[in-house]
């Protein structure tokens, strides 16, 4: 899609399972990929990781599949 530069975080950053896997696949797609071990529910943490980056868009990938129809959700879910 056009993305160069990648700042990808999970809590243990490079050590993460599959994330040599995925930094070659996306480095054979064109993009310059760096990891970060961060909790991103740690705000404190995730303001000092974001700092000095440059950003132009952030995408939070990570949850549990809970999945529903909209009309169908509750407060819990």
């Amino acid at each position: 899609h056009g993305v160069r530069d990648l700042l990808l975080v999970s809590r243990r950053g490079e050590q993460a399972p599959g994330a040599a896997q995925l930094r070659a696949e996306l480095a054979a797609l064109g993009a310059q990929v760096a990891f970060a071990a961060c909790d991103v529910a740690d705000r404190e943490a995730v303001a000092a990781l974001v700092a000095d980056e440059p950003f132009t868009a952030v995408v939070h990938l990570a949850g549990v599949l809970d999945d529903g129809v909209i009309e169908s959700l509750t407060p819990q879910r």
